[in-house]
């Protein structure tokens, strides 16, 4: 393999070098990163939980690459060198080990963080094309990844920009470097265009991409003339079948029982989902408005808009010029009067309690998640017979960012050993659907109030229902319980 400095150096300070195969490596690398952290956000995922991703990604995926070039290209004589394993950027990455490396790492960082292993590679596995589509023009200015022997004019047209870079030790080579840089980049845009139009199951993303890069390494490989070898077997080939197999028999279901074989979480709201507090919340907001806001004039539309927001945000609403010790007031007076009113007027939704025995008898985790304080939340739970059914209760008072901030949903999924990529949200408001989406959790609107349907169906939740009990069913379906169904 000929190397040639003045084609592979990017930039020279001095005695500092900095070489087009890092650039390339580094900028496919931050691509993919871009793509990736963009649909991960959307899904729930932190921005601090994916930079650890990337960086640890980044770390382990090179070391990987790196030892499994060393191992099957020349192992005796790297042992024979150590020092000259830590060069990289002489050139020798091996990408299928860094893959294996990189996901492993996911794997565990996956399982410490409570995150659902397939549904992150779903997202990430597919971008990779597009770094591996940059990081193999990094082989170019290395000359490596090259294929068999060609007549000069082999490079007459399209390929005439390749020519000077594809002589190689006294040859012109073919530019296999550049067939699977296009062929990645085809699979980055054919798989984005799959996920999009067609109904995706979790692990898909993962699957497309193994079966498709499977299948262009195997073909780049057989006409590579720098493979490595292991035997008389070329490792890239041997790998690619194990890809392509993965790939193959993933998209067509053979794995799919096991991977839908655990149960969403299940969290409900609390207010006009689980229990009907409507009465109660009524009654307290206007005994409070009548102490502290007498001449306030209040329409059917108005009583509807109470349900879904906090206190604050309400009275805020209504009071605007109040102060913020009188707006403490004024919650005051409604929560002393709503605990006063609970055992009279609070009851459970019809056919909850048939919903919550079935996914008591099924073996489901569910919790509550509630812009309601804790103890007024237990305390309607209790005084309508359903305190048994959830393994939490997370309040108002138990979050320092209330919904439709994410933070409800979260603690809730994780006090009863959930994943936020394998969790179901049930709300009637739309406030409770936009902290589904902010959570990254598949989200059920329920229309226990025919003043907010038209509302809920403005905020687009996975599925809409007009009864508890047809959640029976959703869950008898096959989903991957996230908001963006992947």
């Amino acid at each position: 393999m000929q190397f040639f400095p003045t084609m592979a150096i990017f930039l020279k300070i001095g005695s500092l070098e900095i070489r087009w195969y890092a650039v390339c490596i580094l900028t496919g690398a931050l691509l993919a990163y871009y793509f990736s952290i963009k649909e991960a956000s959307k899904a729930g995922y932190s921005a601090d939980f994916l930079d650890d991703v990337f960086i640890g990604v980044m770390f382990f995926g090179i070391i990987g690459a790196r030892l499994w070039y060393c191992a099957f290209y020349d192992l005796t004589g790297y042992l024979a060198d150590p020092i000259s394993i830590i060069r990289i950027w002489d050139g020798g990455l091996a990408i299928q080990g860094g893959l294996i490396a990189a996901a492993i790492f996911v794997l565990f960082y996956c399982k410490k963080k409570g995150v659902q292993f397939l549904h992150l590679v779903d997202i990430i596995f597919p971008n990779v094309l597009i770094s591996q589509a940059i990081g193999r023009w990094g082989n170019f200015f290395n000359q490596e990844a090259f294929g068999n022997i060609v007549d000069e004019s082999y490079f007459n047209g399209v390929l005439s920009f390749l020519k000077s870079g594809m002589y190689i030790g006294g040859h012109y080579r073919q530019p296999m470097f550049f067939f699977e840089s296009t062929l990645c980049l085809l699979g980055f845009i054919l798989i984005k265009l799959y996920r999009k139009y067609s109904k995706n199951h979790r692990g898909d993303g993962m699957f497309c991409y193994l079966g498709w890069y499977g299948v262009i390494r195997f073909w780049i490989e057989t006409q590579r003339s720098d493979s490595l070898m292991v035997g008389n077997l070329k490792t890239a080939m041997l790998v690619s079948v194990v890809f392509m197999v993965i790939g193959v028999a993933g998209l067509l279901g053979v794995f799919r029982k096991k991977i839908y074989s655990k149960k969403p979480v299940i969290i409900f709201d609390l207010d006009g989902t689980v229990l009907d507090t409507a009465p109660a919340i009524f009654a307290s907001f206007k005994h409070a408005f009548e102490i502290h806001a007498p001449n306030l004039k209040l329409t059917d539309e108005d009583y509807a808009s109470f349900l879904g927001p906090t206190l604050k945000e309400t009275f805020e609403k209504y009071c605007p010029e109040a102060s913020k010790e009188k707006i403490e007031e004024m919650i005051e007076t409604y929560r002393k009067h709503n605990k006063e009113v609970h055992k009279d007027l609070v009851k459970p939704m019809p056919n909850v309690t048939k919903l919550l025995n079935y996914l008591k008898e099924n073996n489901y985790n569910m919790a509550i998640a509630s812009s309601k304080m804790t103890d007024t939340c237990n305390l309607g739970l209790e005084v309508s017979g359903l305190n048994n059914y959830f393994g939490a209760v997370v309040g108002l008072d138990q979050v320092e960012n209330p919904k439709p901030d994410k933070e409800t949903i979260v603690k809730a999924v994780k006090a009863i050993n959930g994943y936020l990529t394998n969790a179901i949200y049930i709300g009637d408001s739309v406030g409770d659907i936009i902290c589904a989406k902010n959570a990254g959790v598949y989200s059920i609107g329920y229309t226990s109030n025919k003043l907010m349907l038209q509302d809920l169906i403005d905020a687009k939740p996975n599925v809409l229902i007009d009864d508890l009990i047809e959640i029976i069913d959703i869950l008898k379906e096959e989903h991957p319980w996230t908001h963006n169904l992947r």
